[in-house]
């Protein structure tokens, strides 16, 4: 199978692409109706995705993030988490490695990650200070926990990917060393060609002439789904200031029945035991709200902007195809060029009409001017087909990495929402199940009240 390797505007791309000619299409997964969004594709028997590379990858290198300590105080305090880390691949120096990394750290690897391999779907980074971790002091326990669990995710999705795993960047993080003055990895990069053409200037807004329908239908797919994930966040957003405010009303139903209990003398115990029962009810309701958030919400959250790195790698795509197609563009221009300066006719410009007048006006030999434009068209012609063979062989690969990386996150998008919608319902349960121990705790007490009569015995209620 024959490998492309990429050195124009991003490194090399380490996994075998298809050769010219071979239809690949990345292979969706079946999932709820939450993910069919129309979006389908078949994969080459021939041709193993990233998605058939992970299945070995999952359990290859597996990383711990604990332990938060604080260090210093006032503006220069930081906080590290224990990195431990145990891995079977070959390419790591020894299968157990612990180190401290504080939170720049991470965003060390995301960078390095981000610029080494522009054409892997990179999990987005937890944001130092995302509005939905502060509820105060951000050095507090429960800030810093939060901060540990979504690092532990996003280490998690780094491991998991069968090229990230193993890649320098990777290895140096999880080794014991100072990362901020270290180097990305140095790319073997050849912009001779692009630099030889000075008057190509591509431009960035230009859209792509000749869309490719399987990217098209990954980007609607993500649209769809990030605007589903947006709809179910918002929803349960407002779920959960229902939630807020039945915690409070329970709350201040309890309190009233402590004031009834204070002034019915007769049955002070029982309705003291019934309010203890609602004030563990109105726990159980803030737990389960704080749970929803820190799990299934946030999880939610970092699904969007998932999304958003998605489509960040369908946007540099699509760029590597106008580049393509931009310097075709310029090539037909400057070929079409030669062909009417060898036939001694004018392009028919303004332009060229004024050059020959004024060529006329100074004497200048026509045949000599031909001659000499002839020799810098086939020069920048020589050049231009160059920069096309190779802008066209870049576009190529990445695309053909780009239809294993969405397989890939087709995947484990799905596998993501089992668990995360495990949780979710493993929560529920829990909140049911303790509910019912605490009301069942309170009948006892009930069933047993008793008032006292006028004539001095006792009356069951």
């Amino acid at each position: 199978m024959e490998e492309v390797y990429m050195s124009e505007e991003y490194s090399d791309v380490p996994w075998e692409t298809t050769p010219a000619g071979l239809d690949i299409r990345a292979s969706s997964s079946t999932a709820p109706d939450m993910f069919s969004n129309g979006a389908s594709s078949s994969t080459s028997p021939h041709n193993p995705t990233l998605t058939t590379f992970a299945l070995n990858a999952n359990d290859a290198l597996k990383v711990a993030i604990s332990d938060s300590q604080k260090h210093g105080d006032g503006s220069g305090a930081f906080v590290t988490y224990a990195v431990n880390s145990k891995t079977t691949l070959e390419t790591f120096p020894r299968s157990t490695m612990s180190t401290r990394r504080r939170f720049q750290d991470f965003v060390w690897l995301h960078r390095t990650l981000t610029e080494e391999y522009p054409a892997c779907i990179i999990p987005p980074l937890p944001g130092k200070h995302r509005m939905e971790y502060i509820t105060g002091d951000r050095f507090s326990s429960e800030f810093i926990e939060k901060r540990r669990h979504s690092l532990q995710t996003y280490m998690n999705r780094i491991t998991r990917h069968p090229t990230l795993q193993s890649s320098v960047a990777m290895k140096k993080f999880l080794e014991t060393g100072d990362l901020q003055g270290a180097d990305a990895a140095s790319k073997n990069r050849d912009s001779h060609v692009f630099e030889a053409i000075s008057d190509v200037i591509l431009n960035v807004t230009t859209k792509v002439r000749k869309p490719d329908e399987r990217f098209v239908e990954f980007k609607d797919s993500v649209d769809k789904f990030e605007d589903n994930l947006k709809t179910v966040e918002r929803l349960h957003v407002k779920l959960l200031k229902e939630q807020a405010d039945l915690e409070y009303e329970t709350s201040e139903f309890q309190g009233s029945l402590l004031t009834m209990g204070s002034m019915e003398t007769q049955i002070t115990e029982p309705l003291t035991g019934f309010s203890n029962t609602v004030r563990e009810i109105a726990k159980l309701l803030k737990e389960k709200s704080q749970r929803e958030e820190a799990d299934f919400v946030s999880g939610i959250r970092e699904y969007i902007a998932y999304c958003q790195s998605v489509k960040e790698v369908l946007r540099v795509r699509d760029q590597k195809q106008v580049d393509f197609e931009e310097l075709e563009r310029y090539l037909g221009q400057d070929v079409a060029d030669r062909e009417k300066t060898r036939s001694g006719r004018s392009d028919g410009s303004l332009t060229g009409y004024i050059r020959d007048k004024y060529n006329d006006f100074r004497n200048i030999n026509q045949e000599q001017a031909r001659k000499a434009k002839l020799d810098k068209l086939e020069v920048k012609i020589t050049e231009l087909e160059e920069a096309v063979e190779q802008s066209n062989r870049i576009s190529t690969a990445f695309s053909h990495e780009v239809i294993k990386e969405m397989d890939l996150f087709n995947s484990v998008k799905v596998e993501d929402f089992k668990d995360i919608l495990r949780d979710y319902t493993e929560s529920q349960m829990e909140f049911y199940q303790k509910g019912l121990k605490v009301w069942d705790q309170i009948i006892p007490t009930l069933q047993n009240m008793q008032l006292d009569t006028a004539d001095g015995d006792t009356a069951r209620e």
